[in-house]
């Protein structure tokens, strides 16, 4: 049976396969489906940075889309400011 980070890193996992498959490609999310996934998967953050912003720091490697990779230094700053946020309350 996963431990709770096993499960929370396959949802991590799962939830980018949900946007990367949009154009049948497992290892990039492009533009527009950043945006999507940013929209509905981390709304409070969204009111920090917009998408557009948020693509130009995370495409690191400048391919016009995120990788895995990529996708991971999205989760620590939004990981980051939950955090932060969580101390807020």
């Amino acid at each position: 049976m996963p431990t709770d980070l096993e499960c929370a890193l396959n949802s991590v996992i799962d939830v980018y396969h949900k946007y990367s498959l949009r154009k049948g490609n497992y290892h990039a999310i492009y533009r527009d489906d950043l945006k999507s996934l940013l929209e509905t998967e981390c709304p409070q953050y969204m009111k920090k940075k917009d998408a557009n912003t948020l693509f130009k720091e995370l495409d690191i490697n400048s391919d016009g889309a995120i990788n895995f990779q990529e996708f991971l230094v999205l989760m620590i700053k939004v990981g980051v400011a939950a955090h932060e946020d969580s101390h807020r309350e």
